[in-house]
Parts: C-alpha cells; sequence; structure tokens
C-alpha cells in the first residue's frame, strides 16, 4: 500500500534583493518576508516534501545575498526541497544557475535542470517526482513533453511551469493542454507560473496553482500555500492555506479539495 505523505507547494516567489517594498528590520522585501512564512509553514505543518515549481527569483541578475537568504531558509527544514526553473529564472546559456549551483541551496535540496526532463525518486516516502528546467519561455516549450511511465507501487507527482488551456494556440509560449494533464496521468501535478490560486480535474490527475505566496504580487487572490496530502485509502486532498501577511477582503479559513481514488 502506498504511505501517507503531505507536501507544501509554492512557486512565483520572485525574490530580488534589490526591491525595498514592504522592508523591515529582518526582510529587504515582501517576497522575502512571504518566503520565510512558507518555510514557517512548511515547519509547523510538518511536511514530508517542499516544492518550489519555478520563479524561485525574478532574473538572472540576482546577487549573492538572495542565494545566501534562500541557503538560510532552507536549511530550517528537515525535509527534502525539489524545485524547477521558470521563465523569470529559466535556465539557458545566462541564467543564474551557472553561477550559483541549485544543489548548493542546501543539503536536502534536489534541483531539476534536465530540459528533457528528469526523475528523482524518494524511497522512504514512497514517492517518484518528474519534471524538466525551461531552457526558453517560448512557443516550443512544452512542460509537460516526455512524461515517463508510472510507478503504481508510489505517488507520482509532476512539476510543471506553465499555462494551462484547452487547446494550444498559435504563438503563445509554455502551454498545458488539458489533453496533456489528462494524458501525464500524475496523481497530483504541482503548476507554477500563473499567479492566483487555481485548481483543476482532468482524468484522475489533480493540479494546482498555488499563486504566488507573496499577495502583492497577486492582490486578495495571492498569499496562499498549498498543502497537499495523499493517502491511499482517501485519495488526494488539497488545502488553500493563506499566509499571514495582510489580505484586502480575504477571509482567513483554510480551504480544502479532494480527489477520491
Amino acid at each position: 500500500m502506498k504511505k501517507s505523505l503531505r507536501i507544501a507547494h509554492t512557486s512565483d516567489v520572485h525574490l530580488d534583493g534589490r526591491s525595498r517594498n514592504g522592508s523591515s528590520n529582518e526582510f529587504r522585501n515582501v517576497a522575502e518576508s512571504a518566503f520565510a512564512e512558507v518555510v514557517k509553514t512548511v515547519q509547523a505543518k510538518h511536511c514530508d516534501l517542499f516544492l518550489i515549481v519555478g520563479d524561485l527569483f525574478d532574473h538572472n541578475r540576482i546577487q549573492e545575498s538572495d542565494v545566501e537568504f534562500v541557503q538560510a531558509q532552507l536549511a530550517q527544514l528537515a525535509c527534502p526541497t525539489v524545485l524547477i526553473p521558470g521563465n523569470h529564472d529559466v535556465y539557458d546559456d545566462y541564467s543564474l544557475w551557472h553561477r550559483f549551483d541549485p544543489n548548493e541551496l542546501g543539503q536536502n535540496v534536489y534541483s531539476i535542470m534536465d530540459h528533457h526532463g528528469s526523475v528523482i525518486e524518494f524511497e522512504e516516502l514512497g514517492v517518484r517526482l518528474w519534471g524538466k528546467a525551461m531552457e526558453e519561455h517560448a512557443p516550443e516549450n512544452k512542460p509537460l513533453e516526455g512524461t515517463p511511465n508510472l510507478d503504481g507501487t508510489k505517488w507520482n507527482i509532476g512539476l510543471a511551469h506553465g499555462q494551462v488551456v484547452e487547446h494550444r494556440v498559435l504563438g503563445s509560449s509554455s502551454l498545458i493542454t488539458e489533453e496533456e494533464i489528462t494524458n501525464c496521468g500524475f496523481d497530483y501535478l504541482a503548476l507554477g507560473h500563473v499567479h492566483v490560486w487555481a485548481i483543476y480535474q482532468y482524468g484522475k490527475v489533480l493540479a494546482c496553482y498555488p499563486g504566488s505566496p507573496v499577495a502583492a504580487f497577486a492582490s486578495s487572490l495571492g498569499g496562499h500555500l498549498a498543502l497537499v496530502d495523499f493517502n491511499a485509502e482517501t485519495g488526494v486532498h488539497i488545502t488553500k492555506h493563506r499566509l499571514s501577511t495582510p489580505q484586502p477582503k480575504a477571509k482567513s479559513e483554510d480551504q480544502a479539495f479532494f480527489l477520491v481514488p
């Protein structure tokens, strides 16, 4: 039987230490404050795994102090962290990831930097993850192209940074179609790129945009973290967890979404 598992899922933090938007004695800007709150929540909710699905950094010109901030935050976590690049921290010839090795962000940090996609397995957790690094935010980029065969003995989770659409549109970049989500067969598809919360179910696949954890980047529709519970008997359960950053016209309670097998 598959093991019970809890993951935390975020994306689109857009860290940039040069910004002074919302600076305080502790943090330089609202993005740092939000990411620190995400890390605290991962700890408090006793998550087994933490996913960062693209755009952790806002651009390729980040400074060493930005990397040091992330290192200090992730060092607080006992669980593994898995990340992929997005369209802002894209993995091309000029990428920040050539200056800063993503695996040096922490002892328990794992990055997926293969443009064709690769698999990471955590046997002790009973989970198998697949994702791919974005080389260029262009129409040719298909975030779900090349998904692997599934392992029925484990939870299968995909990471994809792009825009969910009904059908592929000529000239639009990094599209993820409803058919591709259905066919990938993952138990959960962790999405990034869209700054507001959204849930999709196509076939047996439950997919989620947690939106940016930074409320200032998405008004009252942002400032969330996805907490996802996996249980062999009850299925996949997503909790829309609101972070403590004040939100205009926002409800304080969490909201839950289920996919029962």
